[in-house]
């Protein structure tokens, strides 16, 4: 892993492969962006490539600004990465105190919220079989949950609303910040299957917890690569979320197991083409 500090302002750039020829992540703007969470959202990224065995490594941004100082500090960013960005050699799209406007000068198309959904939908149903007369409940606010409760419906799933972690569900699907469902929260999970909507919502004391008890957790790297196929490798003759429940299906008779095996065959491919493997797998702190 390379980091490299800004010149012009303060925050990182972050490479998770330092031999890759391209890197993909996302930025943050922050009073203080945490280096410890940067890596693993990068190390997600390079697992979802890798996942699918793309030659691409993760990325993450941080600009440490305080809000009277935010577009000072943005609009130095930009300057500073834009050679970069243009090269192809790095892509970033918008984090946490960033929106898809503030680095549209960088070019880079924004991931389609949508296909995203869809994406975590088709892994949830790959392991079920079928969402239809499955009750599912989504965890978390904004667009992304909502869209996955119209979506979740759609499928003829039975969507349980204003719940927790502990609902009463056979999925739950997870939107929120990093390490949100951690060890103790993991002791209340009563679903069998748990689908992140956003990158690493679980601590690697919960995925232990879960993992004792059979709660399957769908990797956030396969779960949310759709967006990522769609823009880094477009001529594949399978559409992305065809990919996504493909990749899960052939996880699902892992059981409890299947992030462990999805962690190894990720790896697996990374062996043949970077040394040494990247330290660290990608689950919250």
């Amino acid at each position: 892993m390379r980091v490299q500090q800004l010149e012009s302002t303060d925050g990182f750039l972050l490479f998770d492969l330092d031999g890759a020829e391209r890197a993909v992540g996302i930025a943050r703007l922050a009073p203080k962006v945490l280096r410890d969470s940067a890596e693993m959202l990068a190390r997600s990224v390079t697992y979802s490539f890798a996942s699918f065995e793309l030659r691409i490594g993760g990325a993450s941004a941080g600009i440490n600004a305080k809000p009277d100082e935010r577009d000072a500090a943005l609009a130095k960013f930009v300057d500073e990465v834009s050679p970069l960005t243009a090269d192809g050699a790095l892509t970033l799209h918008a984090g946490t105190g960033l929106d898809d406007a503030d680095l549209a000068p960088l070019g880079g198309e924004p991931p389609d919220p949508t296909l995203l959904v869809h994406g975590a939908l088709a892994a949830a149903t790959a392991v079920h079989g079928s969402l239809d007369g499955v009750t599912l409940a989504v965890v978390g606010i904004g667009p992304i949950a909502e869209s996955a409760k119209v979506a979740a419906s759609d499928r003829g799933a039975s969507v349980v609303d204003d719940v927790g972690v502990d609902a009463s569900a056979d999925v739950l699907l997870i939107a929120g910040k990093a390490g949100m469902l951690d060890h103790e929260a993991a002791a209340s999970v009563k679903a069998t299957t748990i689908a992140p909507l956003t990158p690493l919502p679980v601590t690697a004391k919960a995925y232990a917890a879960l993992a004792r008890t059979g709660i399957v957790y769908v990797p956030d790297f396969i779960a949310l690569a759709a967006p990522l196929l769609a823009e880094f490798d477009p001529t594949s003759v399978s559409e992305p979320v065809d990919r996504i429940r493909d990749a899960m299906q052939s996880l699902a008779s892992e059981g409890a197991n299947a992030w462990r095996a999805a962690v190894d065959r990720a790896e697996a491919f990374l062996a043949t083409w970077h040394e040494p493997l990247p330290f660290g797998r990608p689950l919250a702190s």
